[in-house]
């Protein structure tokens, strides 16, 4: 389909979200949500030597090392000799290009400064190669990034490809020296992901069409799997602020839409309207998740919902993404009281626990929920067993000794692994370190 002609048929969908209540009093924003409990381990038997073991690859960091069929059957090779079983792959990364044969999406051809000329299926060629291998292929959809850009003034992809139509529907912050003004994530040099604000209809549509689409064309992935669909990140500046985000939340609760200094004062504190705003940003996500989840499994009921997020939940709230089960209810001025309802865990198959720290041990960082042991001992009261998780690192983070005791610790704790991800995995030759934690949790090595 041509993207022009795909835009046509959604330009006049309007929306409108639902209901609930919030105080008046302007508070603190450094109040956290309370400690979660003392952590549990998770009830588990036997050793389970068949959990998934996967590799994440990136679409821009490999983009190079994969741009030969000979380079992603060497990848692939390393992949299955070291002991992984699945992999994430960047089919739609956050330029708003495919990795795929798409009739909704131009294909990646560049990234940045670099460039490729395939005349192949990316992940057709990774799914045929993978089944030989017995390798499982999820395919990861970076959600709402439309487009790429650098300190150095690069912009490309979608959102600058039409920039008058797509331009309109980025995610915009407020100003931190004038909070009555705003900032367009295209003109925040510290986002080099351009995302797209999910409030808009057409938003939401174009990424779960996007998800139809690989699953209709490829049957044999084992899954979807969502990244960046959230709002983005900024130090004092909160995205999800513009006019259309205010009036859209105002309709949520049945009221006039807030001011930005309803939501962030002047002096940087929670307004009162925060908690409000805060609910309905997360709402909006977890709708989207919702759709794409339903229209996922109306084609293929067995391809399952993947997400992956920080596992540090008590930051959620300030990019909306409530990975916690609705029967989990938080307490602090940053929330509402049926902030509850905006969990997502019951909408996916498997929860992915970004436990990206250097601080593998609770002992390294005892004054801190950051450490991968407490990450990957503590998901479970957020989550409630409403979905599977597993536990994920970032190979850039540790040394030789810290990735296998926190690959260990991710299977010994969570349903499963992932490794983020390929290019950081072959610069620091970690590869015989996570096959040794895989080995510890197999009992095949000692501790």
């Amino acid at each position: 389909m041509n993207l022009k002609k795909y835009l046509s048929v959604f330009a006049a969908i309007a929306t409108t979200v639902a209901l609930a209540s919030c105080g008046d009093d302007e508070v603190d924003l450094t109040g956290d949500a309370p400690e979660p409990p003392i952590p549990s381990v998770r009830p588990g038997g036997d050793v389970n030597v068949n959990k998934p073991k996967a590799m994440w690859i990136d679409a821009h960091a490999n983009f190079m090392t994969l741009s030969t069929k000979e380079g992603v059957d060497n990848e692939l090779a390393k992949i299955k000799q070291y002991g992984f079983n699945m992999i994430y792959l960047d089919v739609k990364p956050g330029n708003g290009y495919a990795l795929y044969d798409s009739d909704i999406l131009p294909k990646c051809t560049t990234f940045a400064d670099l460039t490729v000329n395939r005349d192949w299926d990316y992940l057709g060629y990774f799914l045929e190669k993978c089944e030989e291998l017995d390798i499982d292929v999820v395919a990861s959809v970076g959600a709402t990034g439309f487009g790429y850009q650098d300190t150095n003034g690069l912009k490309q992809g979608l959102v600058y490809d039409d920039f008058d139509h797509w331009g309109q529907l980025v995610q915009v912050r407020n100003d931190v020296a004038d909070p009555t003004k705003v900032v367009p994530i295209t003109d925040d040099p510290a986002q080099s992901v351009v995302m797209l604000d999910p409030a808009y209809p057409e938003v939401q549509t174009l990424i779960v069409d996007i998800c139809k689409e690989i699953v209709t064309k490829y049957p044999k992935i084992k899954g979807i799997s969502l990244d960046y669909l959230r709002y983005a990140n900024n130090d004092g500046g909160y995205f999800g602020m513009s006019d259309y985000d205010l009036s859209e939340c105002g309709k949520y609760w049945g009221e006039p839409a807030p001011s930005r200094t309803d939501i962030i004062t002047a002096s940087g504190g929670i307004g009162p309207k925060f908690a409000q705003w805060a609910e309905f940003r997360s709402m909006t996500v977890t709708n989207t998740i919702e759709q794409i989840r339903n229209a996922v499994k109306a084609i293929n009921p067995d391809c399952e919902i993947h997400l992956w997020a920080s596992a540090d939940w008590n930051s959620r709230v300030y990019v909306a993404q409530n990975w916690a089960s609705k029967k989990y209810k938080p307490k602090g001025a940053q929330y509402t009281d049926t902030y509850n309802r905006t969990g997502f865990a019951d909408l996916l198959d498997v929860f992915i626990t970004g436990a990206y720290t250097s601080s593998v041990w609770k002992k390294d960082n005892p004054a801190s929920v950051w450490s991968v042991e407490n990450f990957v001992m503590t998901w479970n009261n957020f989550i409630m067993n409403d979905c599977k998780c597993y536990g994920s690192i970032a190979t850039y983070a540790l040394d030789f000794k810290g990735m296998s005791d926190a690959t260990y610790l991710c299977l010994k704790y969570t349903d499963g692994y992932m490794n983020f991800e390929l290019s950081h995995q072959n610069n620091g030759s970690q590869w015989i370190y996570s096959q040794e934690g895989f080995e510890r949790y197999e009992g095949k090595t000692t501790e």
